[in-house]
């Protein structure tokens, strides 16, 4: 496939001032069509002008477009699955926002759809240089072994229309900025934990939560993560001998990250020069269409991130500790 060529279903600001343009500057892609739902063309009429893009009313249309490769799902998390579905129906490559699902049966069904085409979780940080560089630091050993992950992920959110805010749509902070949380030390310990505990406030949705998980062997992770406060995208590995701490994991395409070592031989600070995550992200994407390679974020992963995810919510009504089924 000499070139790829995206549709994007869901023209929000957001994906119009980072994704796409992101998609634009990768080699071999162009943004093709932007879909808007049914008789609301005139957001996704703006956004396809800057890119030379055809508009397309309703989804539907979109997904019958044969000039179109690949598909970005940029709906609300409720949208996630059925379009994902019927995207993959039609014979195009998935790229869908997290959570690609929550629940692990939806996962499930989207692996059973895919036949062959690639289908991937968006999450875009994983992409990023200091994301590699914390990683490969966590491996070296230099900080011993793993014994805490701490997460924050969290940024005020204005209410008012806000398809966060509304339970039909998937809204609340858990499968919102608490996907990312939880994300990370799923990674980093390269398991799911044996349980969960977790404890959320907010009346029609979930505004932000507080979490433990519990890894077995002394292993946890500790969470915070909401939509009334912040900015804050901060994690950090604790392992026997020190501790590595990345100080913001969704930078800007403009702005340096920055890693804090401490061992106890001393402490550090690495620069890792600025870069695009959504950029690198689409790159890797498209890399794995034309090699076949399984994406760096694999169905696997989303499933286990959906399980997690859902074992959250049924902690924070039990009132206690969720225990994971254990493989």
């Amino acid at each position: 496939m000499a070139t790829v060529r995206w549709g994007v279903l869901g023209a929000t600001s957001h994906i119009a001032g980072r994704v796409l343009p992101a998609v634009a500057r990768v080699p071999g892609c162009v943004v093709a069509a932007v879909a808007a739902r049914t008789g609301r063309v005139e957001a996704a009429t703006e956004v396809a002008r800057r890119f030379g893009a055809r508009v397309h009313d309703g989804y539907e249309a979109l997904l019958a477009d044969p000039g179109v490769d690949a598909v970005y799902v940029a709906l609300p998390n409720s949208g996630h699955v059925p379009w994902t579905l019927r995207a993959l129906g039609a014979g195009k490559h998935v790229l869908v926002e997290k959570p690609m699902a929550m629940s692990e049966e939806d996962c499930a069904r989207i692996g059973r759809a895919a036949a062959g085409l690639v289908v991937m979780e968006a999450y875009m940080y994983r992409f990023h240089p200091q994301q590699a560089r914390a990683a490969a630091l966590l491996a070296s050993g230099e900080i011993g072994e793993l014994r805490v992950v701490r997460a924050a992920f969290a940024h005020p959110t204005p209410v008012e229309g806000n398809i966060r805010f509304d339970p039909a749509l998937g809204g609340g902070a858990t499968w919102d900025v608490g996907c990312y949380a939880f994300d990370v030390p799923l990674w980093a310990f390269g398991a799911e934990p044996r349980r969960v505990w977790a404890r959320f406030h907010g009346d029609v949705v979930d505004l932000g939560a507080v979490a433990a998980l519990d890894f077995g062997d002394g292993r946890s992770a500790v969470l915070d993560y909401g939509l009334e406060y912040g900015p804050r995208a901060w994690y950090e590995f604790q392992g026997t001998r020190g501790s590595v701490s990345v100080r913001n994991a969704w930078t800007t395409p403009h702005e340096d990250g920055v890693i804090t070592v401490v061992t106890l031989d001393g402490a550090r600070e690495e620069v890792v020069p600025a870069a695009d995550a959504y950029e690198l992200q689409v790159a890797a994407f498209v890399e794995a269409i034309r090699t076949g390679e399984e994406p760096l974020v694999p169905l696997a992963h989303s499933a286990r991130t959906a399980r997690v995810g859902r074992a959250l919510v049924e902690a924070n009504a039990a009132g206690g500790w969720v225990e994971l089924p254990r493989p």
